[in-house]
């Protein structure tokens, strides 16, 4: 068996770095791409249809599904996802053993994340559910999960994110997103800009679900929710009725997690400009008669990214008050360099921690908000309980 997945597919596919294209797993899915026979969602957008991906797969535990998501935060079983819950680790093993051997008998050239997203497609042809749900990885056009085709898009948002791969104006990265509708394929979706609702397709095929009900940006998890409820009702072909739907309250990992511990923790991945804008509008929003500080900290740290983004994020946090501005770096291959991290935080004024762990130890009875890279989130997770 493999003692340590992580860094076996390290050192077999490398690190998970964007390859745009399709014809390397398009060749390795042939092999059995035929043999899945489930109805195909898809979910994309800049935004929160990770978020989205998982409430959708609420809605289908009494029947049997399969999701994709990515990337992972704590533990790469995160990705393989069903109505049983995520896959457990020998059995995620033995599927990427499994499909290692296919990959070398062939002789593929995969990436790491077309691997997973093989492996993923190795394991339900084994599991032959009746729903997949495919999370878009990075774009839509040339991500690995446009191999398939959805009989139903959720389009969740569009905002400025990954602008070398996907374009700088909001109508290409549109483009960009719906690279994987098909045809005759369903599109619901719930942006909140008018400029891109604007240019999606006008046909019958297509659901704006603006139309229904009314929602703020900021209230993203409200929105992805909405979002998943929609799909929920078009797949079972059950009425679409607004007031059937609530939103649940309780958050999911790393999406509006709370961890009561010494002290109590909120936890949101907020990895892009517009993720940490809406974010911060939602915390204030949320607590507009609150004379204190929300929080008596924020901790934060983010991922290789365009340094003035990481600049405007922290000015971002600086400004909203919501709290005592907590910078840090985090050990990860695609975290943002230490050395600059510390320079831009002591640029802006803030407060940067080396040693995370030592600082956090000393606190007690604190409410504090984690945000800014997933990856940093996971690697702070073991920390706080």
């Amino acid at each position: 068996m493999i003692k340590n997945i992580e860094a076996w597919l390290l050192s077999h596919y490398g690190q998970e770095v964007y390859t745009p294209g399709l014809s390397r797993i398009n060749l390795a899915l042939s092999l059995f791409k035929e043999q899945i026979k489930s109805r195909i969602v898809i979910i994309a957008g800049t935004n929160g249809k990770g978020e989205t991906t998982h409430r959708l797969g609420q809605y289908f535990k009494d029947s049997s599904f399969c999701s994709w998501t990515s990337p992972h935060i704590t533990n790469l079983t995160e990705r393989f996802s069903s109505e049983e819950g995520d896959i457990p680790s020998m059995e995620l093993e033995e599927i990427i053993s499994q499909s290692h051997q296919l990959v070398k008998e062939n002789n593929f050239q995969l990436t790491y994340y077309e691997f997973l997203f093989f492996c993923f497609c190795f394991w339900a042809t084994k599991k032959k559910p009746l729903y997949l749900f495919l999370e878009v990885g990075l774009g839509g056009r040339l991500d690995a999960v446009n191999c398939l085709n959805g009989e139903l898009v959720l389009l969740s948002s569009i905002s400025r994110d990954h602008q070398e791969f996907l374009g700088n104006r909001y109508d290409l990265i549109l483009n960009e997103k719906l690279g994987v509708l098909r045809p005759n394929a369903k599109l619901i979706s719930f942006l909140d800009l008018q400029y891109l609702r604007d240019r999606l397709p006008k046909s019958a095929n297509h659901v704006d679900l603006n139309q229904f009900i009314k929602l703020p940006g900021f209230a993203f998890s409200e929105r992805n929710q909405f979002l998943a409820y929609a799909a929920s009702c078009h797949l079972k072909n059950i009425p679409f009725d607004i007031s059937n739907w609530m939103a649940n309250p309780v958050g999911l990992p790393s999406r509006g997690e709370l961890i009561r511990a010494k002290n109590h923790w909120w936890l949101f991945g907020s990895h892009n400009l517009d993720g940490m804008r809406k974010l911060i509008q939602f915390l204030v929003s949320s607590n507009y008669n609150c004379k204190d500080k929300v929080f008596d900290a924020v901790v934060t740290s983010f991922s290789r990214r365009n340094e003035k983004d990481i600049r405007v994020m922290l000015r971002m946090l600086k400004g909203s008050r919501l709290g005592e501005v907590v910078v840090t770096s985090f050990d990860h291959p695609k975290a943002f360099a230490k050395k600059d991290l510390e320079r831009i935080a002591r640029q802006e004024g803030l407060k940067f921690v080396e040693n995370i762990a030592g600082e956090i130890a000393e606190w007690k009875n604190q409410k504090v908000l984690v945000a800014g890279s997933y990856y940093f989130l996971g690697k702070l997770k073991p920390l706080l309980s």
